[in-house]
């Protein structure tokens, strides 16, 4: 249509085509013959060199997907702020690389959890009382993820979509909740409320995180998608025919800024365990005592479901202090579940001679 909703091209149209199709536009019919215009800055070298084959310096596309794929390029680009002119060399392959890898990583680990889960009769709906939850405080990361990518692409602004992107995956999923929820993941029943509760949100965020790598990762996130809804190559239906994913209404409990807070103290704690303790190195073989002010025990105490499984910890004691302390517990001496690794105060021998927790001795009928 006319006039057409956006020009693109390089900075150096300024003076040239946009201004040779304005003016005489302007002139002959008195609108824009564009709603917007969008340039961009011109490759250069490391050193803010132009590239060129004369002097040596260019990097063939060719090459550059060959050795890294569309994708991982197509993820460097968007990462760029376009706006200026870009310096481009063999090193920031590698990074955009690594970048991606940790995007890929995350969804293969979101889909390696849904083999058993239908989400047309196995959903679990989130309601208030889940609220104090881990998948809860995950589904208000994935809302804020959401809202903003939304808007940024709006925008024309990728390089925000992609810090984002890897920042929700490497942060809020990688560093924090996948963790937090793997043994349930492995360990619980396989129908049991907690387990379809924590798929149905990893269900939520795989399908909206393949739709908002789509247009830049366009080949990993039609392999997901088709994943994702038990199709085969040969299948018609495409993430590219998918609409980026509506806002998300859910807001998570305001609390979670003082559990976080109190995460980051037990983790440093933990670090400072290891160092002092010969031989403690894992987190499961660990247990806490968290003493917080009474003013953060109301806010923290709901929580406190949450907080061993947050921290990889075996076991988590809360109680009220003057001030906040954290005490680390080695529990190597204590009986390790055969099934769980926890040391939970729960392990003991079972009628089939194993070593179970409570928990895992229920789920295996002994």
């Amino acid at each position: 249509g006319y006039p057409a909703d956006l020009y693109l091209e390089g900075s150096d149209q300024h003076r040239g085509w946009f201004q040779l199709s304005l003016l005489p536009a302007l002139g002959v019919t008195g609108v824009s013959p564009f709603r917007s215009v969008l340039t961009h800055g011109f490759m250069v070298d490391a050193e803010g060199r132009k590239m060129s084959k004369s002097t040596g310096n260019a990097i063939q596309v060719e090459d550059v997907l060959k050795q890294h794929g569309a994708d991982v390029c197509r993820w460097w680009v968007s990462s760029l702020n376009y706006s200026n002119d870009i310096k481009v060399d063999w090193e920031f392959f590698q990074i955009a690389g690594e970048e991606y890898r940790k995007i890929r990583n995350t969804i293969r680990f979101l889909l390696g959890n849904l083999q058993d889960f239908d989400p047309s009769s196995d959903r679990y709906v989130l309601t208030e009382k889940d609220r104090y939850t881990v998948d809860a405080w995950a589904m208000g990361q994935l809302a804020s993820l959401v809202a903003s990518v939304g808007e940024s692409y709006e925008k024309y602004q990728f390089k925000r979509v992609a810090e984002a992107t890897f920042n929700f995956c490497n942060d809020a999923m990688s560093a924090v909740y996948l963790t937090a929820v793997k043994d349930r993941l492995y360990c619980d029943e396989k129908t049991g409320v907690r387990r379809r509760r924590t798929q149905s949100v990893i269900y939520d965020i795989a399908s909206a995180l393949i739709r908002i790598i789509a247009p830049i990762m366009v080949h990993t996130a039609e392999e997901a998608w088709l994943a994702l809804k038990g199709l085969d190559m040969e299948s018609n239906e495409s993430v590219h025919l998918q609409y980026l994913p509506e806002k998300i209404v859910w807001e998570e409990a305001a609390e979670w800024a003082d559990v976080m807070e109190l995460r980051r103290e037990v983790m440093k704690a933990f670090e400072d365990a290891r160092e002092r303790i010969d031989g403690l190195k894992n987190p499961l073989d660990a247990g806490v005592i968290a003493r917080v002010p009474a003013e953060k025990m109301a806010r923290i105490q709901p929580f406190s479901e949450e907080l061993a499984d947050l921290c990889s910890m075996s076991r988590f004691q809360l109680e009220e202090g003057m001030e906040l302390s954290i005490e680390i517990q080695d529990l190597r001496n204590e009986p390790r579940c055969e099934r769980s690794w926890k040391r939970d105060g729960t392990v003991r021998v079972r009628s089939d001679g194993s070593l179970l927790s409570d928990r895992d001795a229920r789920v295996l009928g002994v």
